[in-house]
C-alpha cells in the first residue's frame, strides 16, 4: 500500500501565506507611521516655508507662463511677434527669478530645514519623555509612602490598569485585603469576565458577597478609591478605556497655588502626576469641552449678572482651596518619616484629613519638645534629629495655617455670594422679561448656554513640547537624575525626584497657560469634570512616533459625558437665577447633553415651591466646612523650644 502524500511545510512555500513575524510586526508599523505623521504635522505647524521662499518659488514657476503669455499678448496686440529686444527682456527676467528661488530654496533647507529637524526632534523627546515620568511619578508617590499604605497605593496604581492580568488582580487583592483566598476569588471573577461568563460572576457574588462587605467596609476607612476599584472588580467591572480615569479634584489650583506663593508644598505629588497626564492628553490631540452661560442685554441685568458670576467663582473657589490645603497638608505629613499620617489617600473627606493632620502635629509637636529638653540637658547626638522635627513642624504649621485661612475665606466669600443674588433677584424682578429667561436658538442676546472646547492646536502643541523640552534639557542635575531613578537610592531618590518632579508640573502649567489659561476657574472646572484618558498601555520601551499614536488612539477613545454638567449650569440657573425651566429648555438640555429628565423636573419642582417674593437666605455650602481651628498655642510653644536648644 503506497504511503499517503505528505506535505512538507519547509519546501512547499504559498506566494500568499506570509511569515509569521512579519503579520506579529504589523501593528507595530502601522503604529510607527501614525505617530511619525503626527510629530510631523505638529512640526509643520510651526515650520512652515517662508513667503519669500513661496512668492520667489511662484515668480520662478510663472516665468515661463510670463514669457509665453507675454509672447501671445504682444501677438494679438501689435499683429507681429515680439522683437528680440523683448525676447532678452523676458528670458533675463526668468532666469533672475528662477536662480533667486532656487538661492532661497537652498538658503532654506541649509536653515530653516535644520530647524524643522530641531523642532521635530523637541516634539519627539516630549511625546516620549512625557510616559516615562508618568511612570517615574507614580513610583515616587509609592517610594514616599511607609509600611501598609505603599502596598495599598501601589494594589490601587494596579488596579487602573485595563490590561491588567488575573494574576495581577489577585496580588493587588492580597496587597489590600491581605486574605489570599479572597484573591484568589477575585482572580477567578476576573478570568470569567475576560470570556464573558457573567453568570458565573453572579453565582461567586451570590456566594461569597457576605465574605467581602466586612473587608470592603473596614479598607474603605483607610483607602475609599481602592476599595471603589477592587469592589468593580469583585462585580465582575474593569477600568473602561472609554470612561476614563477620574481625576484628582482641585490639582490644577494647588499647583497653581504653589506657583503664586513660591511654595512647593502646596502641591503634592498626585497633582505632578496629574498634571503630566493632562499634558500628554492635550498633546496627543485630547479636546475637552467646556460649558458657561452668559447674558447679553440691559445694562443693570448685564452688570448684576457679571458680579453674581464672579460671587459664584469666588466662592467655589473658596471652598476647593480649603479642601486642597488640607490635602497638600496630609499628603506632606505622609510622606515624610516619623509621623501618624501613613497616607493621604484619595477620596477621605475633609473631616477625616483634618483629624489625623491634628493627631499627627500634635505627636510631632510632643517629640520636638522631648527632643529639644533632651539638646538642653546635653545630649548633642541628638540635634540632628531635633533639627528635621522642627524643620518638619515648622512646614506642617505653615501648611496648617493656609487651610486655617482658607476656609475662613469660605464664610466671607458666601456672605457674598448670599448678597449678590439677592441683588440679582431684585433687579431681575423689575426687569423680567423673555431675557431673563433661558434663550435656545439662534442669537445672541438673552441667557444662552456657550459651548467652548479646551485644545492645543497644532502650532500650540509644538510651542508647549518647545518649552518643556528646553525645560528637560537645561534644567539642574536634579531633573536629570529624575529620569535616572533607577540608579538612586531611596533618601536620594526622595530628597531629589520630589522637587525635581514638582519643578517640572510647574514648567507644564507654565507651558500651557498661554494655550488654555489654566488659570480661569471655568477652566479648572471643565477640566476637573472631565475623566482622564487612561495611558496605562503606554510602555516605557516604545519609541516617540509609537508613543504619540497610541497617545492620540487613546485620547479618541474618551466618550464626552456633559450631562453632570449641564445639570450644573440647570442648578444654577435655578437656584441663583431664578430661571424657569420650561418644556423646551428641559428638551435641550436633555437631547443635547443628555441631563437626566428626573433630575430637572426636581430642579423645577424647586422653583415652583420659592416664590420669586420669597427672599430668605439660603446656604450655597455643597458641604458644611470642616471646623479648622486656629493653630494651637502648643505647637508653636515647641518650635519655641527647639529654637532656644539649637541655639
Amino acid at each position: 500500500m503506497p504511503k499517503p502524500y505528505r506535505v512538507r511545510t519547509n519546501d512547499l512555500r504559498l506566494p500568499f501565506l506570509r511569515p509569521s513575524t512579519t503579520t506579529a510586526e504589523t501593528p507595530q508599523i502601522r503604529l510607527e507611521r501614525e505617530g511619525r505623521d503626527e510629530i510631523r504635522r505638529i512640526t509643520s505647524a510651526v515650520e512652515k516655508v517662508p513667503w519669500s521662499v513661496n512668492l520667489l518659488q511662484i515668480l520662478w514657476t510663472a516665468g515661463p507662463v510670463t514669457l509665453l503669455g507675454a509672447w501671445g499678448g504682444y501677438l494679438l496686440g501689435y499683429g507681429k511677434a515680439p522683437t528680440a529686444e523683448n525676447y532678452v527682456f523676458f528670458i533675463s527676467y526668468t532666469v533672475i527669478t528662477g536662480a533667486a528661488g532656487i538661492i532661497a530654496n537652498l538658503v532654506y533647507n541649509l536653515t530653516g530645514g535644520r530647524r524643522a529637524e530641531k523642532t521635530a526632534g523637541k516634539i519627539e523627546r516630549v511625546i516620549k519623555s512625557l510616559p516615562e515620568l508618568l511612570l517615574v511619578t507614580r513610583n515616587l508617590i509609592v517610594e514616599s509612602l511607609e509600611g501598609d499604605a505603599r502596598r495599598r497605593e501601589a494594589a490601587a496604581m494596579l488596579l487602573r490598569k485595563q490590561d491588567l492580568s488575573p494574576e495581577g488582580v489577585e496580588l493587588a487583592a492580597i496587597e489590600l485585603l491581605d486574605d489570599r483566598d479572597s484573591a484568589r476569588i477575585l482572580a477567578q471573577i476576573d478570568i470569567y469576565r475576560r470570556v464573558g461568563l457573567h453568570a458565573r460572576i453572579r453565582d461567586l457574588i451570590a456566594l461569597y458577597g457576605e465574605t467581602f462587605e466586612p473587608q470592603f467596609a473596614e479598607l474603605a476607612e483607610l483607602a475609599p478609591n481602592a476599595t471603589a476599584l477592587l469592589r468593580e472588580r469583585f462585580e465582575g467591572q474593569a477600568p473602561n478605556l472609554r470612561r476614563g480615569v477620574t481625576r484628582d479634584d482641585n490639582f490644577i489650583e494647588r499647583i497653581l497655588a504653589a506657583i503664586g506663593q513660591n511654595d512647593e508644598l502646596l502641591m503634592t505629588l498626585q497633582d505632578v502626576e496629574e498634571m503630566l497626564i493632562l499634558a500628554f492628553e492635550l498633546i496627543s490631540g485630547r479636546k475637552i469641552p467646556m460649558l458657561t452661560f452668559e447674558y447679553k442685554g440691559r445694562w443693570r441685568l448685564a452688570r448684576a449678572f457679571d458680579s453674581l458670576e464672579e460671587a459664584r467663582a469666588r466662592h467655589r473657589i473658596a471652598q476647593a482651596t480649603g479642601l486642597s490645603r488640607l490635602k497638600a497638608l496630609t499628603a506632606y505629613l505622609a510622606e515624610q518619616s516619623g509621623t501618624l499620617v501613613e497616607d493621604a489617600a484619595a477620596g477621605l473627606r475633609a473631616e477625616v484629613l483634618l483629624e489625623r493632620s491634628q493627631q499627627a502635629m500634635d505627636a510631632l509637636a510632643e517629640q520636638t519638645q522631648h527632643l529639644a529638653q533632651a539638646v538642653a540637658a546635653g545630649q548633642s547626638d541628638r540635634r540632628g534629629a531635633l533639627r528635621r522635627k522642627a524643620d518638619l513642624l515648622s512646614n506642617a504649621i505653615r501648611l496648617y495655617k493656609a487651610a486655617y485661612s482658607a476656609y475662613e475665606q469660605v464664610g466671607r466669600s458666601h456672605a457674598q455670594l448670599l448678597k449678590m443674588s439677592q441683588r440679582w433677584e431684585a433687579i431681575s424682578t423689575d426687569l423680567s422679561d423673555e431675557s431673563t429667561s433661558l434663550r435656545l436658538g439662534p442669537g445672541r442676546r438673552g441667557l444662552r448656554i456657550r459651548e467652548h472646547v479646551i485644545a492645543l492646536d497644532d502650532a500650540a502643541k509644538a510651542e508647549v513640547c518647545k518649552h518643556l523640552a528646553k525645560h528637560l534639557a537645561t534644567g539642574t542635575s536634579e531633573e536629570r537624575h529624575l529620569q535616572h531613578h533607577q540608579q538612586l537610592e531611596r533618601d536620594s531618590l526622595l530628597t531629589v525626584g520630589v522637587d525635581a518632579a514638582k519643578r517640572l508640573a510647574i514648567e507644564i502649567a507654565l507651558a500651557l497657560e498661554p494655550h488654555i489659561q489654566l488659570s480661569r476657574p471655568e477652566v479648572q472646572r471643565a477640566i476637573n469634570s472631565s475623566n482622564a484618558a487612561d495611558f496605562g498601555q503606554i510602555e516605557p520601551n516604545l519609541s516617540a512616533a509609537a508613543k504619540a499614536a497610541l497617545g492620540a488612539a487613546m485620547v479618541k477613545e474618551i466618550d464626552v459625558d456633559l450631562s453632570r454638567t449641564a445639570e450644573s449650569l440647570a442648578l444654577a440657573l435655578v437656584r441663583h437665577y431664578r430661571v424657569e425651566l420650561d418644556p423646551a429648555a428641559k428638551a435641550f438640555l436633555i437631547d443635547q447633553y443628555a441631563a437626566r429628565e428626573a433630575t430637572l423636573n426636581m430642579l423645577s419642582n424647586y422653583l415652583a415651591s420659592h416664590s420669586r417674593g420669597d427672599t430668605r437666605n439660603v446656604s450655597y455650602l455643597s458641604q458644611r466646612p470642616p471646623a479648622v481651628g486656629a493653630p494651637p498655642r502648643d505647637w508653636y510653644r515647641a518650635l519655641v523650644q527647639a529654637r532656644r536648644a539649637l541655639n
